[in-house]
């Protein structure tokens, strides 16, 4: 009788039993495509991750509608009932069907690449038992999930949508981290490395929670000889989904009101020396080569900047402030920490080095705490610009620094839009575009006078309006509040703005001129279908010696548009001469990298960057 429920789901189900095969070779093909890609960055086994997540999801899904969703909804299982087989037979051998069929694609993907990564890494065994047990236990639990959504008939929907609230809640409002947890583990970034240990301390719950889901299928399908599964099956009453709607806005009304109380402990430093700015803490670490009392003298000083910023602005409270030392940074990068489970602003800084500006690191550590305090509204595009200017200007409030007008002289050598700051920002540098932001700060502050100056900042850098559409849709546009508070329009700024650089410019001419003499290139060099090489150089106008030191930085881009932060970029020095450097760092087409190609300046006091391009690997 077995043998013949197995040939009857055959004649119904083998279309789309040939259809699931058809996709997931075709899936397989499309991997073994790039393989040269995925060897070179790891493992081929990578692939079988992608493989084992697609049918733990979406394969078990399409399998339980047709096994299981498409017999009960059609009550055609009513018809096998009539028949002398018992439940459990017919359960049995739906889950036992359905798992053969999602595990059959899995192993015929894991044959296959087995085979190819023999040419590029040693697969052992033992290597193989930990992939088939990694990625098996994943797709039966999928399986069985659908499996048991689908019994559940009408129920199965809302199911659904109430996992996902929950799942959402638990890692909104909770410290449990879910990718280190059962399949998620399982699945991880070591899915393909992991070779000798067999992490038995997530299989174990993945396998109990196997045989639960199992026990509740026969238990549904069992219970008062099928009734309840056969009442499942049927279509929902309005009153019904009248109280499940109900019951989701309770949910979201609740878990609303708990992400409110909720409040994050601030980043605590425990070695650190200690200062307040409007009760909250101001931290800074010592470190090798950066003493206590360094550490003590330098708390004091960004607790006073900070408290006098919190006064211009009208702030009312400020985030949490740590700095870190760390070796590892160069002089002029600087790094913010991304927290997770902490609030307040944490950055890092090679405090020790004798190169280390005390003044640019101010401008940026001004510039995020600004972005934390107005809960990101200042980074929105078309006002960026105020933000480092008035950051980097606020920095040098005291004094102005003697390097700022022969910065902007060299930030403004060729044209840029302040409200394409983002672009400006990257072709030129944090440095440069500073001093190019400060310009047009102190530009406007002239214009305007020190009173509205200083309620143009409030009202564009500290209150923040909201955020999304609706904040949006609030944000006081600059042009409105220039003629608000000064009688001018933004046409008027620019064109003074170009002036006072011009004037830079012209102070300054023959460091514009020799900076114009200097010739970057980058050149992708093809070594196969594939791969691709980058040679890069600096030579001058009219010579023919070595031009100097120069650096190149780049960062591999992910697919959208975002911005590079400075500290991302990796950096490779080399001597400007006839002979091209080449990138220690292979290309493979269909990347794309950002390139930026720098030089050092002694008088500027930071780096002037000559070229920067991002680049489609093709």
């Amino acid at each position: 009788m077995t043998w013949a429920l197995l040939r009857k789901e055959w004649r119904e189900h083998r279309g789309s039993w040939l259809l699931l095969n058809l996709f997931f070779g075709a899936l397989l093909v499309l991997f073994l495509v790039g393989e040269a890609r995925y060897s070179r960055r790891g493992s081929l086994f990578e692939l079988l991750r992608m493989s084992s997540i697609l049918l733990a999801t979406v394969g078990a899904l399409f399998v339980a509608h047709r096994l299981v969703v498409r017999e009960y909804g059609q009550r055609t299982q009513l018809f096998l009932e009539s028949l002398p087989l018992s439940r459990t037979r017919i359960l049995a051998t739906k889950l036992v069907l359905g798992a053969a069929v999602l595990l059959l694609p899995l192993a015929l993907n894991l044959l296959v690449l087995g085979s190819r990564a023999r040419a590029y890494e040693d697969v052992s065994l033992r290597f193989l038992l930990v992939l088939v047990m990694r990625a098996g236990t994943p797709v039966l639990l999928g399986w069985v999930f659908f499996a048991l959504a689908g019994l559940l008939g009408r129920y199965r929907t809302p199911l659904f949508i109430f996992l996902t609230i929950a799942l959402f809640a638990v890692d909104h409002l909770t410290e449990f981290n879910f990718s280190q947890a059962g399949p998620f583990a399982l699945l991880g970034a070591d899915f393909a490395f992991e070779r000798h240990r067999i992490p038995w301390n997530h299989l174990g719950p993945c396998w109990a929670l196997t045989v639960v889901m199992v026990a509740l299928c026969f238990a549904l399908v069992l219970y008062e000889d099928g009734t309840l599964a056969e009442l499942l099956s049927q279509r929902m009453s309005h009153r019904e989904k009248v109280f499940i709607a109900c019951v989701f806005v309770g949910l979201f009304a609740v878990i609303s009101m708990m992400d409110e109380e909720k409040q994050r402990k601030p980043f605590a430093l425990h070695t650190a020396e200690q200062a307040s700015v409007k009760g909250s803490a101001l931290q800074v670490a010592p470190g090798v080569g950066f003493s206590r009392e360094q550490a003590r003298k330098m708390a004091e000083r960004l607790a006073g900047d900070l408290s006098a910023l919190s006064d211009y602005l009208g702030l009312e409270q400020l985030p949490a402030v740590a700095v870190m030392p760390i070796r590892e940074l160069d002089a002029d990068v600087f790094q913010r920490a991304k927290l997770e489970k902490a609030d307040g602003v944490v950055v890092r800084a090679n405090l020790a080095d004798p190169g280390f500006d005390l003044r640019a690191f101010e401008s940026f550590l001004f510039r995020e705490v600004l972005i934390r305090a107005s809960e990101g509204t200042v980074l929105r595009e078309e006002r960026q610009w105020l933000l480092d200017g008035f950051t980097t200007w606020w920095a040098n409030r005291d004094e102005e620094d003697p390097r700022l007008s022969p910065r902007a002289a060299v930030a403004s050598r060729e044209d840029f839009d302040a409200r394409s700051w983002l672009s400006t920002r990257e072709r030129l540098g944090p440095c440069l575009a500073g001093a190019l932001a400060t310009r047009g700060v102190l530009t406007l502050r002239g214009q305007l006078g020190e009173p509205a100056f200083r309620t143009l900042m409030q009202r564009t850098l500290a209150r923040a309006p909201g955020t999304g559409l609706w904040g949006l849709w609030q944000e006081p546009r600059l042009d409105a509040l220039l003629h608000e508070l000064g009688k001018t329009s933004e046409e008027e700024l620019s064109k003074r703005w170009r002036e006072a650089l011009q004037r830079d410019r012209e102070a300054r001419a023959d460091l514009v001129r020799n900076l114009s003499r200097l010739q970057p290139s980058l050149t992708l060099v093809r070594e196969s279908e594939e791969t691709f090489r980058l040679e890069h150089t600096l030579s001058e106008e009219g010579r023919t010696e070595p031009t100097g030191k120069y650096a190149l930085l780049y960062s591999e881009l992910e697919p959208f548009e975002n911005e590079v932060a400075h500290h991302e970029l990796s950096r490779q020095d080399a001597v400007g001469s006839s002979q091209a450097a080449v990138l220690p760092h292979g290309l493979v087409k269909g990347e794309r990298w950002l390139f930026v190609l720098q030089v050092e300046s002694e008088p500027l006091g930071c780096p002037i960057r000559l070229l920067a391009e991002r680049k489609e690997i093709r």
